[in-house]
């Protein structure tokens, strides 16, 4: 073999060999710092549990979270401005959160948006509808995981004792007579303890 054609061996040698050892050294330094992975521990969700809690910053003002709204029942709507049954539940909503104001019950819609676009995008469906009724910016969609939802419009109401009466997956007409009934009842009625499973 002549000098030449060792010199050329060793070449080929070492572009075969050179990628084959950047793996390995990617694959060890990405083995050596990656992060542990953490579960996330959700809390039980269903119907005579306590509701799960959260808190999310208003449109427009500091902090909400469903454990202030205790001695009250609270509807919370989760949805989205890009969501044409939220936009068809809305009104109803609104309708319900005034006529349970000129009632005087003790009632509060925690309406959660999980709009990605963040409060203008809100800002812009709330004027348009005239919502009076406090609206949480969810972004990461953190409610979606605690409520389990699959879709929205989902909403869930809160006894004032705090636990979970009623879970609704899709659009209602919220200003029913047969929902207002409901709510006002849920109001005034201890809510029974069911044993569930997470």
């Amino acid at each position: 073999m002549t000098p030449r054609e060792s010199k050329a061996g060793r070449l080929a040698l070492w572009i075969v060999l050179i990628p084959i050892l950047a793996t390995v050294i990617w694959a060890a330094g990405t083995w050596l710092t990656r992060a542990p992975i953490v579960k996330e521990i959700l809390p039980s969700f269903a119907v005579g549990l306590p509701a799960p809690g959260f808190t999310f910053p208003s449109l427009g003002g500091g902090p909400i979270a469903l454990e202030d709204m205790r001695g009250k029942t609270v509807l919370i709507n989760i949805w989205a401005t890009w969501c044409p049954p939220c936009i068809e539940e809305m009104p109803s909503i609104q309708n319900l959160y005034e006529t349970m104001k000129k009632k005087g019950v003790p009632f509060e819609v925690l309406a959660v948006s999980i709009d990605a676009l963040g409060g203008d995008a809100v800002q812009k469906f709330v004027d348009r509808f005239g919502l009076t009724f406090p609206i949480l910016l969810d972004p990461r969609g953190r409610i979606k995981r605690l409520y389990r939802t699959t879709g929205v419009p989902e909403s869930a109401i809160v006894a004032p004792d705090g636990r979970l009466v009623k879970r609704i997956i899709g659009a209602r007409k919220w200003d029913a007579p047969d929902i207002i009934s409901f709510i006002a009842l849920v109001g005034r009625t201890p809510v029974p303890k069911k044993s569930a499973t997470p």
